[in-house]
């Protein structure tokens, strides 16, 4: 083939891309939603895959850098300049795809430590977002190379979401430290990607330094809004009685037993996994309809890989357990919500 007619057969596929990239980005936008249902899907206990997070983190944070800084417009016959080349569509595919399968794996994990009534559903939530905003490719693709804001966020929850779940596991420390360590890291992370090689503005700076102090701020300063991974709550029942040494209910209560079955004493049992070996500090509060009725002492426990067991009781000072809805919260320490559980004791 000629030269004449290569730069000829590129002229052709160029404005043939041009004129259906749009449609071909928006039908892979939904394909990769759907990929991303079935990774949710296949996420599920896999913390075996966990460590692999880590790996993808690093590609991503590698192809953004590069992506953000191989901006190419073209210059070919009959090129648009609107349009990114060839290098840079690659490049960004990528880069999208491993936010793509970054996000929807950890989803999962996410939500097992998530209460619904808690204020860590908004993390939860902030998650799917940008888990279904990745898969807009057109989107993303513009927000990523226009935004040194948008870029900074973006990568750096992704960044933190991963590292908030790993770093427990793979360095046996309790979660409220790893929380602080994965913001940090976050931050510094995704600094570089937001700069792109270059210096931006003074407006430019002081935006990005006020984006990256409310990160932290949110992330350090609002701990209640991280749910506690890998923590979660596995079971829960209710009891007349416990044995103290070993743990085991006298007997299961159901939901709208009678007061008199309960004698002077509710009792309640929580089994918490854990995937690793790692300290932990929690505590359980319990409520009557709504009304704060005693906070237990914070327990001091080491999670090994099967997770641990804890109980606690209401015992009022009047002997007499009355009626109502009663709901246990339990909470790691900074009041990091990760299990609730309730039941109506009838008159």
């Amino acid at each position: 083939m000629t030269g004449s007619a290569s730069t000829t057969l590129r002229v052709r596929f160029r404005r043939y891309w041009q004129k259906h990239r749009t449609l071909f980005w928006t039908l892979h936008s939904v394909w990769a939603l759907a990929t991303g249902v079935v990774v949710i899907w296949l996420a599920r206990e896999r913390y075996g895959f966990v460590p692999w997070v880590l790996l993808f983190l690093g590609l991503t944070w590698l192809s953004t850098l590069y992506f953000g800084r191989s901006v190419i417009a073209s210059t070919e016959p009959g090129g648009d300049e609107n349009v990114p080349g060839a290098a840079e569509e690659a490049t960004s595919y990528l880069t999208r795809t491993m936010y793509q399968e970054s996000l929807f794996f950890l989803l999962p994990f996410y939500a097992y430590s998530t209460v619904v009534s808690a204020p860590n559903v908004v993390f939860i939530i902030l998650l799917g977002g940008l888990a279904v905003v990745s898969c807009l490719d057109l989107v993303f693709d513009r927000w990523l190379r226009e935004s040194r804001v948008g870029s900074l966020l973006f990568f750096a929850l992704v960044a933190f979401a991963g590292m908030n779940l790993l770093i427990p596991i793979l360095v046996s420390i309790d979660p409220t430290t790893a929380t602080r360590i994965a913001a940090g890291l976050a931050v510094a992370s995704a600094v570089p990607l937001a700069l792109n090689g270059e210096r931006p503005s003074r407006k430019g700076t002081l935006a990005l330094a006020l984006t990256a102090v409310v990160f932290l701020v949110l992330t350090i300063g609002l701990p209640r809004l991280v749910p506690p991974v890998p923590l979660r709550l596995q079971d829960a029942a209710f009891s007349s009685g416990i044995d103290r040494e070993t743990l085991v209910l006298a007997d299961t209560v159901p939901d709208g037993v009678a007061a008199s079955r309960l004698g002077d004493g509710l009792y309640v049992r929580m089994e918490i996994f854990a995937p690793a070996i790692m300290p932990t500090e929690v505590n359980l509060r319990w409520e009557r309809d709504g009304t704060l009725l005693r906070a237990s002492r914070t327990i001091e426990i080491t999670a090994h890989e099967l997770g641990f067991r804890i109980w606690d009781a209401w015992r009022p000072e009047s002997g007499v357990i009355e009626p109502g809805r009663y709901r246990v919260t339990l909470e790691t320490r900074l009041r990091r919500v990760f299990g609730r559980t309730g039941i109506t004791v009838a008159p």
